[in-house]
C-alpha cells in the first residue's frame, strides 16, 4: 500500500512546482505532460482532464480592473449538463457578490485588493463530469483560497457538491474519522468535521485514490497553504455512493469520453482564414493595433469571421487555460495572420507573486500556444497591467516584450456596443494600442462600427509587432513596456 502524503504550500514551493498546482489552483495545460510529472511527485493532485477533449465545451469569464479592486473569474459550460452550468455560475456568484461588497468600501491603495477563480476538470467520461474551482483572494498582504469541486451526475440530471460522492451520513463520519487520523501532524482533526462543508473538494487522482483537500485555514488555522490527502481504495472504496462508484471509475479512464449530449458533434476544422498578407510599413501607414484579452471564448469566433471580413488584422492575449481549452480557434487565428501573445496561465496580478510563480504563469502559456500553433508568443501582456521588476526580469528572461495599450474601452463595465466603439475611435492615434476582450459579446458587437469608423479615417489595423517594426517604436528590447507610440 502506498503512503498517504501531504503537501502544504511550503513543501510545494519548494519543489518549485507551487502556482501552477497548490498555490493557485490550476497547474500547466491539463493533461499535459508538465501535468503528468507534477501529479507523479504528488499523489493529493487530482487528476486533470485535457478540456480540449470535451466537444463543443465552452468558458466564461470575466474580468475587471479599477483602483478598489482586481477580479478574474472562470468557469467552463460542459455541454448537456446544463444544471452544472448553473450550480458552477451560482458558486462563483457566491464568491464575488461578498467580494465586490467588501472592496467597495475600500480606499484605493498601493496593493488593490484581487480575486481570481480558477477551474480544471477532475473527470468527463460517461455519465460523469467534475470540476474543481479554485478561488485566491488576496488582501493588503494576506492572501488565501478556497477549493469546492462539484459533480454532474448525468443518469439524474442533478449537480452536487464532493460530499455526494460517498454514501450517506454513516459514510460521511467514517470518512471523517479517516482524514482526521491522517493529518494529526498536519493540522487540527477536531476541525474536520463530518458535515458537506468540510468536505467540499473530493476528486481522484491518477491512480484511483480519493483526494480529499480543504481550504486555507479550514483544518490549519495558524499555517498556510494547501493541506490534503490522498486515501488508497481499501480504505474508502466500501464508502462511496454510485455515484462516486462512477466517477472514480470515469477519473480512471484513459481516454475519456462523454455521453451526455449526443447533438453536440465532434469539432472539425474550419480554414475560414485569408493567405496572410505582407506586413504593413507603419513608417508609411497610418498604424492602429487592436488587442483583445482574456480569450478565446464563446464570441471569439464570431470575432474572427468579421475581422476577416474587413481585411483587418488584430493582436489575441490569450488566457493559457482558455487557449487549452479553444485551440482550433488559435489555430484560427495563427492562420488569419493575427497574433497571438501571452496573458498568463490563470490572470493572475503578477506583482503579488514569488518569481518562481511568475515564471510558470507566463510559460506555461508560452508551451501552450507553442503546442497548438507550433509558435510561442513574442509578447506578453501582465494581467491588469500591472507590472514590477519581477515581471520585467521574467519577460526579458523568456525574449518577451510587455505590450500595454494607451487607448482602454473600459468594455468590461459599459457593456454597450455603441460606447465601446466611441471610446475606441476617439481615443485613436497613430502608432496606438486600444485595449477590448473578446470575452464579451458586446465587445465583438462594437468592433464592425469600429473598424469601419478607424478605416475612415484612414487607418491600417495592424498587430502590436508590426507596430514594433516602426522606427517611431523606438525598439524595445525584451523585457520593456510598450504601449504605442
Amino acid at each position: 500500500m502506498r503512503p498517504v502524503r501531504w503537501r502544504g504550500a511550503a513543501a510545494t514551493l519548494a519543489a518549485g512546482l507551487a502556482f501552477g498546482v497548490t498555490a493557485a489552483g490550476c497547474s500547466g495545460a491539463a493533461g499535459s505532460p508538465r501535468w503528468a510529472r507534477q501529479a507523479a511527485l504528488d499523489s493529493t493532485l487530482p487528476r486533470a482532464v485535457e478540456p480540449a477533449s470535451v466537444a463543443g465545451l465552452e468558458t466564461v469569464t470575466r474580468s475587471e480592473s479599477d483602483a478598489r479592486r482586481r477580479l478574474f473569474t472562470s468557469y467552463p459550460i460542459v455541454p448537456g449538463a446544463g444544471p452544472l452550468t448553473d450550480r458552477l455560475d451560482q458558486a462563483v456568484d457566491d464568491l464575488t457578490d461578498p467580494y465586490e461588497r467588501e472592496s467597495a468600501g475600500e480606499k484605493p491603495g498601493v496593493l488593490v485588493p484581487e480575486l481570481n477563480v480558477q477551474w480544471t476538470l477532475t473527470a468527463a467520461s460517461g455519465s460523469v463530469v467534475g470540476v474543481r474551482l479554485v478561488s485566491r483572494q488576496s488582501q493588503g498582504a494576506e492572501a488565501g483560497e478556497t477549493r469546492r469541486t462539484y459533480w454532474y451526475d448525468g443518469l439524474a440530471g442533478w449537480a452536487v457538491g464532493s460530499d455526494a460522492l460517498v454514501n450517506g451520513e454513516n459514510a460521511l463520519n467514517r470518512l471523517a474519522s479517516i482524514v482526521r487520523a491522517r493529518i494529526e501532524a498536519k493540522a487540527d482533526p477536531e476541525r474536520v468535521t463530518a458535515v458537506p462543508a468540510t468536505f467540499a473538494s473530493m476528486a481522484f487522482n491518477t491512480d484511483g485514490d480519493l483526494v480529499v483537500e480543504f481550504s486555507d485555514h479550514s483544518v490549519a488555522p495558524s499555517a498556510p497553504g494547501r493541506v490534503a490527502v490522498a486515501l488508497p481504495a481499501s480504505e474508502f472504496e466500501p464508502l462511496l455512493s454510485d455515484l462516486g462508484r462512477r466517477a472514480r471509475a470515469a477519473s480512471l479512464t484513459p481516454r475519456p469520453r462523454l455521453t451526455l449530449a449526443s447533438g453536440v458533434p465532434a469539432p472539425t476544422r474550419t480554414n475560414r482564414a485569408r493567405p496572410r498578407s505582407a506586413r504593413v510599413n507603419c513608417d508609411v501607414a497610418k498604424c492602429l493595433a487592436l488587442t483583445f484579452d482574456d480569450g478565446p471564448g464563446p464570441d471569439t469566433s464570431r470575432l474572427l469571421d468579421e475581422l476577416d471580413h474587413a481585411h483587418a488584422r488584430a493582436t489575441f492575449f490569450v488566457v493559457g487555460a482558455n487557449a487549452s481549452a479553444h485551440p482550433r480557434l488559435l489555430r484560427r487565428m495563427a492562420d488569419a495572420g493575427h497574433e497571438i501573445g501571452d496573458h498568463t496561465r490563470g490572470h493572475h496580478d503578477l506583482t503579488r507573486l514569488a518569481p518562481i510563480q511568475v515564471h510558470a504563469e507566463v510559460q506555461q502559456t508560452q508551451d501552450a500556444v507553442r503546442q497548438i500553433t507550433g509558435r510561442a508568443p513574442v509578447l506578453l501582456r501582465p494581467p491588469y497591467g500591472a507590472s514590477n521588476g519581477v515581471v520585467g526580469d521574467v519577460a526579458r528572461s523568456l525574449g518577451l516584450v510587455q505590450s500595454l495599450w494607451n487607448v482602454d474601452t473600459l468594455d468590461w463595465r459599459d457593456q454597450d456596443a455603441s460606447t465601446v466603439a466611441d471610446r475606441a475611435v476617439d481615443g485613436a492615434r497613430a502608432g496606438g494600442v486600444i485595449l477590448m476582450h473578446d470575452t464579451y459579446g458586446t465587445s465583438v458587437d462594437a468592433v464592425p462600427q469600429i473598424v469601419a469608423r478607424l478605416k475612415g479615417e484612414g487607418y491600417t489595423l495592424v498587430t502590436v509587432s508590426d507596430l514594433l517594426t516602426s522606427r517611431h517604436a523606438r525598439h524595445p528590447r525584451p523585457g520593456d513596456r510598450f504601449a504605442g507610440w
